[in-house]
């Protein structure tokens, strides 16, 4: 995609590890050089539209500055963003980033021969890759609508984002008969079957995973238009197809009880400002999903923070643009914090209004927040409001469970989830909530509790997510295990290339001696197909430390510790401690066992960690044994190179 690359590029040109060079001729640097002067003062005295400043950090300095963009990301400091891309601009940096935050702070402030220049300057010009992306939606604000519509670049994007810009332009500008008419012939044309619970396997399989989002919101915003005008067979079938992906959509149900009853969609119509928002939402998806599956691709290690600066820009200033996409500012919510910025993230969630048909979801994400500030009343008191709003919602519920399980309270969040089970009847949901309760159980520390839940929801489906939980659980009750291991036996032998299904076979074979030999070699075969896998990596890391290898463990599992540093695991911190100790390194070892209670470890371990602590490890230590050997793709080898 031309504009993909140049906006990809562009943030590392943005962050100072790229920049661009200008071949011109000395007399046109010196008329740069004026022009830039000039049109730095002026933008400097322009203040960025009010709606691209709601997630600014209060009273924030007009000199802030941050190490580059991410970090303002992680802030949500949008207006930050616009005021140094004006900056930019004026010096000649013309990025694609740039570009499309001086372009939206125009947009929105109705500037629309400025956002006109400010795409003329981006890289290709009007004709260029961040024009195509953006012009469309610049015209029909110039009151140009059928050519705007005519300007989106078809052969740019996969399907269905041409047919989706193209519908809304006409959204923005009113046609709703047109708009319909493009998302109807959209719909015809897409795959919407959903995605199965397995991993993909075939071409085609995988297209769907990778679609399965666009899908659903393309088709969303056909149902909201059709239903605006008053077709209520042809809204029905389309939410229809959104629930066969979500199924547990607040904002569906309320559209389909609303449809019944002869009213409106919860959302307002869109104007020009939030449908560029929204097509900006929809590239913030495809660009994300793009530059992950480049990574993986590239075999690059996770470093943390954000999945794509790109990605989480556009999502950022979209949600600001298209004021009611509450389901999406959960989204970007919920990224930032993942990556580190909880004050960020407070500051996007809290644009959800009360109103809101999303408003209980609003206050699940501000209970994690405050999880990961550590402040666990405050954490409580957003499940408690949840709950409060949750209504009929079981899932909300269930979710509330899990935040006081998270906060150390399985005594909350047992009968929180015992609420929501007695709120469904379909096998599936039943099932997920008895797995979730399962792992309440686990956590506080009752295995037998978390065994008959888990054997129950099994009962009920066995779907790779609850065998696989099932697999979990039971390979820590002596009870259960080997149950455990023919599950996940199962499960391998259905995918045999499934790192994740080989992990937690290996895994739980390796935590009873009679399967450490077996477990050993399923780890090898996934740490050859898996090296960005900090868990499987880990697993074999264990692996070693109980065949008495303890250099060999003490080499993976540091790895597996670094490839999860962002989200620090208790258990891969318990195993590298354990891993120190044997080797005499007990200051380190009581350092990584006290990182691992703070990482929130269940019960179990936490009684252990606090007894490793204080008197370190008082088992003896695994005997050091010959090491199994191991068929990788170029024949059999004893791998001890690590």
């Amino acid at each position: 995609m031309r504009w993909q690359a140049i906006l990809a590029a562009s943030i590392a040109a943005a962050a100072g590890v790229a920049g661009a060079a200008h071949a011109q001729a000395k007399a046109d640097e010196r008329d740069a050089e004026r022009a830039t002067l000039q049109q730095t003062a002026l933008t400097d005295e322009r203040a960025p539209n009010e709606t691209l400043r709601r997630t600014s950090p209060p009273n924030a300095a007009a000199d802030r500055t941050y190490e580059g963009p991410e970090a303002a990301l992680l802030e949500a400091d949008v207006d930050y963003l616009v005021r140094e891309g004006r900056r930019a601009i004026a010096r000649g940096d013309n990025t694609a980033l740039w570009t499309a935050m001086v372009f939206a702070d125009d947009l929105a402030s109705g500037r629309n021969a400025d956002a006109r220049r400010t795409l003329e300057a981006a890289p290709g010009g009007i004709n260029g890759g961040i024009a195509d992306m953006l012009e469309p939606f610049l015209l029909a604000a110039e009151g140009q609508v059928d050519r705007g519509v005519e300007r989106v670049a078809a052969d740019s994007l996969p399907a269905p984002l041409p047919e989706v810009a193209r519908a809304l332009v006409f959204e923005g500008a009113g046609r709703l008969p047109e708009a319909a008419a493009v998302y109807a012939l959209m719909v015809e044309d897409l795959d919407t079957t959903p995605p199965g619970d397995s991993e993909p396997r075939t071409p085609e399989e995988f297209e769907r995973v990778l679609g399965a989002a666009r899908v659903t919101n393309s088709v969303y915003r056909a149902a909201l238009v059709h239903h605006r005008l008053g077709r209520t067979a042809e809204a029905r079938r389309y939410y229809g197809i959104v629930q066969q992906f979500a199924p547990r959509s607040a904002d569906v149900i309320a559209n389909l009880a609303r449809l019944d009853a002869g009213q409106p969609p919860v959302e307002a119509p869109l104007d020009i400002k939030s449908a560029t928002g929204r097509w900006m939402l929809f590239m913030a998806e495809y660009l994300t999903q793009s530059e992950t599956l480049q990574a993986m691709v590239a075999q690059v290690d996770p470093t943390g923070g954000l999945q794509s600066t790109s990605g989480s820009a556009l999502l950022q200033v979209g949600v600001l643009l298209a004021p009611d996409a509450d389901d999406w500012r959960l989204y970007a919510a919920q990224q930032v914090l993942d990556a580190g910025g909880a004050d960020g993230a407070q500051r996007i969630i809290d644009l959800v209004p009360s109103s809101s048909v999303f408003a209980p979801d609003a206050e699940i994400v501000r209970a994690s927040i405050e999880l990961e500030r550590r402040n666990d009343a405050a954490a409580m008191a957003a499940a408690e409001r949840a709950l409060a709003s949750a209504g009929d919602r079981w899932s909300i519920i269930a979710s509330v469970g899990d935040i006081y399980r998270r906060a150390g309270h399985a005594d909350r969040a047992i009968p929180a989830f015992d609420r929501a089970l007695g709120m469904v009847s379909e096998p599936k949901d039943r099932a997920d909530v008895l797995g979730w309760r399962a792992y309440a159980h686990r956590f506080g520390g009752n295995i037998s509790a978390a065994t008959a839940d888990m054997r129950a929801a099994y009962e009920l489906d066995q779907s790779v997510d609850t065998r696989l939980l099932y697999v979990s659980i039971l390979m820590d009750d002596p009870r259960g295990w080997r149950d455990g291991i023919q599950v996940a036996r199962g499960l391998f032998a259905e995918q045999p290339d499934s790192t994740l299904r080989l992990n937690a076979l290996g895994y739980a074979l390796i935590q009873r001696p009679e399967g450490l030999e077996e477990g050993y070699r399923l780890l090898w075969r996934g740490f050859n197909n898996g090296q960005q896998d900090y868990a499987v990596i880990d697993s074999l890391g264990w692996a070693y430390y109980q065949l008495g290898h303890f250099e060999q463990a003490r080499a993976l599992i540091e790895r597996s510790n670094d490839l999860s540093r962002h989200e620090p695991n208790a258990e891969v911190l318990d195993h590298l401690g354990d891993v120190y100790w044997r080797l005499n390194r007990r200051d380190e070892a009581r350092t990584q066992w006290r990182a691992a209670l703070e990482a929130r470890p269940d019960a179990i371990r936490r009684r252990d960690l606090e007894q490793k602590v204080q008197r370190g490890l008082t088992t003896p230590a695994p005997r050091t044994r010959e090491l199994p050997q191991v068929s990788l793709p170029d024949g059999p080898s004893q791998r001890e190179d690590l």
